[in-house]
């Protein structure tokens, strides 16, 4: 929960500190044990969106396991091959909330 409450809280301060204008497009959708936010935003004719989804649960010993998937793509006319990033983070946590295993995997 702590996890999916710092990823509110970074695209928060991402989107604040950005200017506000009609192109810019934020949705949030909350739920107990899951979060999913989607960020479109377009500069001159480029377009970037990013999409992260968080999700918790609870492990049978105590503790909690949680799952976020950031991805980050880029729309450029003219270009035949745009960027997109997709970064998997698992963080698994004892019932002290020691972290036992964290996992970080990076796709291009």
């Amino acid at each position: 929960m702590k996890r999916i409450a710092c990823a509110l809280a970074g695209l928060g301060l991402m989107a604040s500190g950005l200017r506000a204008e009609e192109k810019d497009k934020v949705e949030v959708k909350k739920d107990k044990n899951e979060v999913q936010i989607e960020k479109k935003r377009t500069k001159g004719s480029a377009t970037h969106k990013t999409k992260v989804e968080s999700k918790a649960r609870s492990r049978a010993g105590g503790g909690t396991v949680s799952k976020t998937e950031t991805t980050v793509e880029r729309d450029r006319p003219g270009i035949a091959k745009d960027s997109k990033m997709k970064t998997t983070e698992t963080k698994e946590k004892d019932a002290k909330g020691d972290v036992v295993r964290e996992e970080k995997k990076v796709d291009r």
